[in-house]
């Protein structure tokens, strides 16, 4: 698995001789109380300017082992470390020699990394800020106040507010739904106003267009009729 680590300016120089390792060991710290358990897939690579790569595996003793490096093996290499964490990343800088060298690095781990997120418990604040609870308890408490609100209101001003409401279009249009209820002021108007709820042109009402009433009703059923008979007497 290959993390991206984070990079911490480090430079070494190794002089190359006919046998040159590198041995880079892995102490234990906060982030890695044992260095022992981390996985088998961990490793590291030694990348030169020119492309090439030196891989070796995590040997038992929590270190890294690049023995026998080439003596070709000549300029800057980039030494990273792969496993579950962020480590640092060293700059090796090869050059030539004529004796033995083994050089020893100490790896730093920076951070760990969390590939999974821990699922939140049930929260009532996320429920309150969700729009349709927030709406639907609106609602509720519109429903249920309502009536209350009007009990306690004036005599004066709640009969001011039931009179609003017999002459607003949407009040005759409830009162329609409702199987067209007479008023309390008789037959009569009860009459009256199942009839102006009939009339009622509700796509008119949203459009912002004022209802004509009865005689405009009349008046275009009589133009409708009008023209109807000349269109049949045209047919004969």
């Amino acid at each position: 698995m290959h993390l991206p680590g984070l990079l911490v300016a480090a430079g070494y120089v190794i002089t190359l001789a006919s046998a040159a390792s590198l041995r880079i060991q892995i102490p234990a710290s906060n982030l890695v109380p044992n260095p022992n358990a981390l996985p088998a897939s961990t490793h590291a690579t030694l990348t030169s300017a020119q492309g090439t790569t030196l891989r070796t595996p995590l040997h038992k003793g929590s270190y890294l082992l690049f023995d026998d490096i080439p003596a070709t093996l000549i300029g800057s290499h980039l030494l990273e470390i792969f496993s579950h964490n962020l480590w640092s990343d060293h700059g090796i800088n090869l050059a030539p020699s004529s004796g033995a060298v083994n050089l020893t690095l100490t790896a730093k781990v920076l951070g760990q990394k969390s590939f999974y997120e821990t699922r939140q418990g049930f929260n009532i604040l996320s429920l309150l800020k969700n729009p349709m609870i927030l709406m639907g308890l609106f609602a509720l408490v519109f429903t249920f106040g309502m009536p209350k609100l009007i009990e306690n209101m004036d005599p004066e001003m709640r009969q001011e507010y039931e009179e609003m409401q017999r002459k607003s279009p949407m009040g005759a249009m409830g009162r329609a739904m409702q199987g067209g209820s007479a008023a309390p002021g008789g037959s009569a108007a009860g009459g009256g106003s199942a009839a102006a709820a009939n009339n009622f042109d509700l796509a008119g009402f949203l459009a912002g267009h004022s209802s004509g009433g009865s005689g405009g009703g009349s008046t275009t059923s009589a133009k409708n009729a009008a023209g109807g008979d000349g269109v049949r007497e045209r047919k004969r």
